[in-house]
């Protein structure tokens, strides 16, 4: 009998996903925050980026983020399958959608994309970096410049907690970004704190823009 994967089950045939899983697999549509791309009822700018734009040193930092689907329960189910128990094929699912939203979102001439790494002690445990597999399907310049700085995984952190980070990234080369149009790629925009962060150090480094683009806005 062949492995069961998450693959499998969400595809019917050709390809397609199962009419059941498709209707509960949400994509962001208007209207959104302008900034961080979340679903909301109007196109104003959200509590957690009027809070950003509070702090001085995130004025100006991040053009915008954009992200593909909302964040429920089969979308919850299907990204910890992707990103906790390695069933990497679920990358090729989203691929169409992800490079429509993409297409749709960015008018960038010649982007350079930048997944977010982990650190080395979750690279070596995960046995790959879900972003560099997102930023991959998008079939342009992929870069990675930055190093993850080891830390306690985000999702056991308070909001508070994970608002409150800096440090998480160092850069190891920075010729390739200078006078770029960046484009960040993660599986997943929470509080942004992440994202933040590694665009802080990339403007820092001599990046034109720093934008972010991700598979869930939750």
């Amino acid at each position: 009998m062949p492995a069961f994967t998450w693959k499998s089950f969400l595809l019917l045939n050709d390809d397609h996903l199962c009419v059941a899983c498709k209707n509960h697999l949400v994509k962001i549509e208007r209207p959104i925050c302008p900034t961080c791309g979340r679903a909301q009822s109007n196109d104003q700018l959200c509590q957690d980026c009027n809070r950003w734009n509070e702090r001085s040193d995130s004025i100006k930092i991040l053009v915008k983020n954009r992200s593909v689907y909302t964040y429920n329960e089969l979308m919850k189910d299907v990204l910890a399958r992707f990103k906790f128990r390695g069933d990497t094929a679920l990358a090729e699912l989203f691929q169409k959608d992800v490079q429509a939203a993409f297409k749709h979102s960015f008018c960038i001439k010649d982007p350079l994309l930048i997944p977010i790494p982990l650190s080395h002690e979750r690279l070596k445990e995960r046995g790959f970096n879900q972003s560099v597999l997102i930023a991959s399907l998008l079939d342009k310049p992929i870069l990675q410049p930055l190093v993850k700085i080891h830390q306690s995984k985000q999702s056991k952190k308070k909001k508070n907690e994970r608002l409150d980070q800096k440090g998480l990234f160092q850069i190891k080369q920075t010729d390739a970004i200078v006078q770029r149009d960046i484009i960040l790629v993660d599986d997943i925009y929470t509080t942004g704190a992440t994202i933040y962060d590694a665009a802080r150090i990339l403007k820092d480094a001599g990046a034109k823009s720093v934008s972010s683009f991700t598979l869930i806005r939750s």
